[in-house]
């Protein structure tokens, strides 16, 4: 089977699984998720952190984001640009900043985008629909979050947040893949590489 056909029936499984999650399941998870993010030494020494706006059947972050703006962290969200099918990152100052705007995601409303370079961020926390242990991920298939990558610094911390069971064994990994170091999930951190510096 083709890496594309196998990357589409994975998500399929994964699509399915999360539709059968319940509120509480997913609330519980969510809230563990939160509490490993925070005491993780990379994410409390991030001054500049960029967050997905989790909808759907993402993990919910705006508790989360919420926290982090009351830090006093600096927060980054993406905004889509659909034509280019890239993401441009913006800073967040406050939630009521943010509406529905393309794929029926929350970004910044037009007035409060402001534009910042990827490669200054010092930390990213990814979305995917499953991950494995050498911090593989599994998009939706559109790249948005592939050519985001490709433009950060090589030392900027890559983290996912995960179920449990989103996590794999292996995933179909392709040239342009950029794994992540560190997959939250409710029963622990999963460390999949090296960040520089590291042993």
């Amino acid at each position: 089977m083709a890496v594309g056909e196998r990357k589409a029936k994975m998500r399929l499984d994964l699509l399915n699984k999360l539709r059968g999650l319940s509120p509480q399941k997913k609330a519980e998870g969510t809230s563990k998720i939160g509490q490993r993010l925070a005491d993780l030494h990379y994410y409390r020494e991030a001054r500049r952190v960029m967050y997905y706006v989790g909808v759907g059947l993402e993990i919910e972050t705006i508790p989360f984001i919420s926290q982090a703006l009351e830090e006093g962290k600096e927060i980054f969200v993406p905004s889509c640009l659909p034509a280019q099918r890239s993401l441009l990152v913006s800073r967040l100052r406050d939630l009521s900043e943010l509406s529905v705007g393309h794929y029926g995601l929350l970004e910044p409303k037009a007035e409060f985008l402001r534009p910042h370079d990827p490669g200054q961020l010092d930390l990213v926390i990814l979305p995917g629909l499953a991950f494995d242990l050498e911090g593989n991920r599994l998009g939706r298939g559109g790249g948005y979050y592939d050519r985001l990558l490709a433009q950060l610094d090589p030392r900027t911390v890559l983290v996912a947040l995960a179920f449990d069971f989103q996590v794999r064994e292996q995933i179909p990994r392709e040239e342009h893949d950029r794994a992540v170091h560190k997959i939250v999930t409710p029963n622990g951190i999963i460390a999949c590489r090296a960040l520089p510096g590291e042993n």
